[in-house]
């Protein structure tokens, strides 16, 4: 059975009437605006996030999202709801590096280094291999902070929040919301106390991002806000490369954001002035933040589909060329993106195709990626002889073969 995108409106009305609530105080309680919630069940705009639609069901009190999709959504395959390393990366974290030898400063950057550049680059074991990192190289990081002073301890701080930023995108990614917020936070606090403002920039952007995959919109665009007016007195005609990208992807983030709440002008005059300081700063990876006039059109691809706006979108995509992006991740999520684009346009060829790059790059996001399980779910449905023969081992790698 194929997902209604537009019948969720309708069934997100039916449960609030249920309980008692006005459009008004759901649209407060799930972070959105009151414009974007008549909408949704007005059925002019769907619900395209998976986070957003539990936080519906989460407020809505259902505990079974086939009530609001009308069919079965298990996150992840077999019933589990994490990667199988997931506990001993949170034991690492939780551990804090006690009775853990240092192994120094410049292992411990190569290590990070190698863990960092893994996730960014195509892989067919990319979140194993992450994964097994991020329970060694936590527990380092940390035990080198503790075992470290002065100048030394704020240099093991910036690396280690460099690393709990890494942490923050693959626990995000495998589904661990919870300790994605732990790590995250500690990603910031240690980049403040290593009285970096261009790292601390970088960690209150990771920050945002779980507060953002929880659905906690509008205190994501708090955190942006406040990181770019921290920013804003630093900055001058000659500024360094790495800040101006900094800025400019905290930018990219708030537009993201605005239009999750259906703000367009802040999204689109964000996604301009970032677009203005990319043209300065060229395709970068400062931070691991990957910025740049790439990153920026990709972004202008998912501020499109979050605004409702499929068929600008599939402009926008025919126009992109994904391949100078400094990480496979974002590649991945344009991917998946034009996908989604092509198969509510009914081109399941294309969607094919695009979901086909996905599994050549990195074959775990479609286990683990609730997005793209979704579509393969929809593309399943409509399949034809055509497409089988490509469709089919999509739906083997996510685990979704009867």
């Amino acid at each position: 059975m194929e997902i209604d995108e537009w019948a969720i409106g309708q069934r997100i009305a039916q449960y609030r009437q249920r309980r008692g609530l006005t459009q008004d105080e759901l649209a407060g309680l799930v972070g959105i605006s009151l414009s974007m919630m008549k909408k949704i069940e007005a059925g002019t705009r769907p619900v395209t996030r998976f986070a957003q639609l539990v936080l519906f069901a989460q407020v809505l009190r259902v505990s079974d999202l086939r009530d609001l999709t009308g069919v079965p959504m298990p996150l992840m395959p077999d019933g589990r709801r994490g990667h199988p390393s997931a506990e001993a990366v949170r034991t690492a974290v939780l551990e804090r590096g006690h009775g853990v030898e240092p192994v120094g400063m410049e292992r411990l950057r190569r290590l990070a280094g190698r863990a960092w550049s893994t996730w960014q680059e195509p892989s067919t074991f990319r979140y194993d291999a992450v994964g097994q990192y991020l329970t060694e190289v936590i527990s380092l990081a940390q035990a080198q902070v503790n075992a470290s002073a002065g100048e030394e301890r704020r240099e093991a701080l910036a690396l280690a929040s460099s690393v709990y930023q890494l942490a923050r995108t693959w626990t995000k990614r495998v589904g661990e919301y919870d300790l994605s917020w732990v790590v995250a936070d500690r990603a910031v606090a240690y980049a403040l106390d290593a009285d970096d403002p261009d790292l601390a920039g970088a960690a209150s952007w990771n920050l945002a991002m779980i507060l953002s995959a929880q659905g906690k919109t509008e205190q994501a665009r708090s955190v942006v806000r406040k990181a770019m007016e921290q920013l804003v007195p630093l900055l001058s005609d000659d500024s360094a490369p790495a800040r101006l990208a900094v800025f400019g992807g905290l930018h990219l983030l708030g537009a993201t954001e605005a239009a999750r709440e259906d703000d367009a002008g802040d999204a689109w005059g964000l996604l301009d002035r970032a677009a203005a300081i990319a043209a300065r700063v060229g395709e970068t990876n400062y931070h691991r933040m990957v910025f740049g006039p790439t990153n920026v059109a990709l972004h202008r691809i998912s501020t499109a589909i979050e605004l409702g706006r499929t068929r600008e979108a599939l402009d926008l995509i025919e126009r992109t060329d994904a391949r100078n992006a400094a990480s496979v991740e974002r590649c991945l999520t344009f991917h998946i993106d034009a996908a989604r684009c092509f198969a509510r346009r009914d081109n399941p060829v294309a969607a094919v195709h695009m979901m086909g790059r996905v599994l050549r790059d990195s074959p775990d996001e479609l286990r683990y990626n609730p997005i793209a399980r979704e579509t393969l779910r929809q593309l399943s449905v409509r399949s034809t002889a055509a497409i089988r023969p490509d469709l089919e081992p999509l739906l083997e790698a996510a685990s979704l073969t009867p």
